[in-house]
């Protein structure tokens, strides 16, 4: 019952509706995608001219339906009139796009500007003079029009439309030819848009109303220049890349643009149409506004980006300049050490030890920053292989237990006995290790560090803990993010470069493991915890 009453609505809809919602479908489309992809590039002489040829197509089809649903014999004659004029300039537009793309820049030659742009304005001129369409020949029973007096200007008009046409294709299909690659790519979609244009407007504007006196489809231009416009969108898309983001909001605005159009087709008074209008024109306004607000953000996060690229490459080359500095000083200063240049006496040999721990330090802390931005960047490489974590963190006590020493602290290990073996990379883990005891040494002015490893249900546990300056809850909230520092680490460390922890996150990450920090507050120690998976 419901489907049957349904089925009635349908039948009881004008025809006419559905021409009028699909001209006006198209032409919203055909306005979105040309404005879309003119504001992905406003420089380009291709976007520019494809977004001309886009609203020379949507004045074109308006005035051709229109030009069929008039009654009057001057309106009509207009209206027939802008029509011929419009497609002038839609054959010169076609001309002129398949002639610059898929350039950014182009010199026009002289014939261009001198000859065929002074014939195309004087031609479009005289279409709307009797010259053309000097009258109308006869009404219909109906008092439609139903033949047009034609004059001899009109060959005029059939040579420059028909050599524009063919002239820009076969200038086409000779570029694509020589195109190679991506660009050879484009063009063979723009001919297939081309093909499938032609085919329809011959098909249904010519054939039709020639052979069979059908021009029931005349009207309905815009839906065959459509596959044009939709497959030259389509290749600038898929090879120019305009923004996703941009296409996903140009889709957005073109279904409301369809929603609210339909809304004024289905009105049933004067006053609903003029309502419904006002809300039509307001949402194609908002949708231009957003796809140029959505396409500017798009463009500044590119700009951002490749800022971001040039600032890290500023950064790997300045590093890696400071970091050869150094080594060259350290090499100096161990070579010293080692008499090398002679035996040292004195404060000589004390102030070689220092040079050579400064430079040691100075190149740690370029590493880190090198290493921060490799991450970033996400070029940081991880050569992995079955190893020994409790060797390696065996390793790094030994190597640290001088400097525990040197400051009178009291270094305790609680290493658990078992198979500690895991997946990793040896070099960036020992990496981890050093850094968390090294942390506990600097920010620990007395006291005891403690540092443990144990198994629980497979996972390895490794931490360190000392009687330090200890952790606030803000300290807690900025430790292992980039360039975060602790509220006292300045004071105590004043070469911290906030990297460190930033550094040993994103390796305990990259071994599907997990690191944190616990501190009941300020003064009170700290504990740093990283727990790997089973092996």
């Amino acid at each position: 019952m419901l489907l049957s009453e349904i089925a009635n609505v349908i039948r009881n809809i004008p025809l006419k509706n559905f021409d009028l919602l699909s001209v006006g479908s198209t032409i919203a489309a055909i306005g979105i995608l040309g404005f879309v992809i003119y504001i992905t590039n406003r420089k380009s002489i291709t976007n520019k001219f494809f977004f001309i040829f886009s609203i020379i197509t949507i004045l074109w089809s308006f005035f051709n339906y229109i030009n069929y649903q008039a009654t009057s014999p001057t309106v009509v004659l207009w209206l027939l009139r802008a029509v011929i004029f419009l497609g002038v300039w839609h054959a010169f537009t076609f001309f002129t796009f398949l002639y610059v793309f898929p350039k950014e820049k182009i010199y026009f030659p002289w014939m261009y500007k001198f000859l065929l742009i002074p014939l195309v304005v004087i031609t479009s001129a005289i279409t709307l003079t009797p010259l053309v369409f000097p009258s109308i020949a006869q009404l219909s029973s109906d008092g439609s029009v139903s033949k047009t007096v034609v004059a001899n200007g009109i060959f005029l008009f059939l040579f420059v439309v028909a050599g524009l046409v063919l002239g820009g294709v076969s200038i086409f299909i000779r570029k694509t030819f020589k195109a190679k690659g991506r660009e050879r790519k484009q063009h063979i979609l723009i001919l297939i848009g081309t093909v499938i244009m032609f085919s329809l407007l011959i098909t249904f504007n010519v054939i039709l109303p020639a052979v069979f006196l059908n021009v029931r489809f005349i009207p309905l231009g815009a839906l065959f220049i459509f596959p044009f416009v939709a497959f030259t969108g389509y290749a600038i898309y898929k090879h120019r890349l305009f923004n996703l983001r941009t296409a996903a909001v140009a889709g957005l605005t073109f279904v409301l643009s369809i929603v609210s159009f339909s809304e004024i087709i289905f009105a049933q008074d004067i006053s609903a149409v003029i309502y419904r209008s006002s809300v039509f024109m307001i949402v194609l306004i908002v949708s231009f506004l957003m796809n140029k607000f959505v396409q500017t953000i798009s463009e500044q996060g590119e700009q951002l980006q490749v800022a971001n690229e040039r600032q890290e490459d500023l950064i790997h080359f300045i590093t890696h300049q400071v970091k050869g500095f150094f080594t060259k000083s350290k090499y100096i200063f161990s070579a010293m050490l080692d008499g090398d240049y002679g035996r040292l006496e004195g404060k000589m040999e004390v102030i070689a030890k220092e040079g050579l721990r400064s430079d040691n330090d100075g190149i740690a802390m370029v590493q880190d920053v090198l290493n921060a931005a490799s991450i970033k960047g996400g070029l940081m490489k991880y050569s992995k292989a079955v190893l020994d974590f409790k060797a390696l963190v065996l390793s790094v006590i030994s190597e640290q237990d001088k400097n525990v020493h040197d400051k009178k602290l009291s270094f305790e290990t609680n290493i658990n006995e078992g198979d500690f073996k895991m997946s990793g990379d040896e070099f960036q883990l020992k990496h981890v290790i050093k850094n968390l005891i090294d942390n506990s040494i600097k920010y620990t002015p007395a006291g005891k560090i403690t540092v443990s490893l144990s198994k629980n249900d497979g996972k390895i546990l490794f931490s360190v803990k000392d009687t330090g300056v200890g952790l606030t809850k803000e300290d807690k909230e900025r430790l292992f993010t980039e360039g975060g520092k602790g509220k006292n680490s300045q004071k105590i460390n004043v070469d911290s470069t906030g990297f460190g922890l930033f550094i040993a996150k994103s390796i305990v990450l990259a071994h599907n493991g997990k690191i944190w920090a616990e501190s009941e507050g300020e003064g009170k120690g700290s504990e740093f915890l990283v727990e790997f998976p089973k092996h």
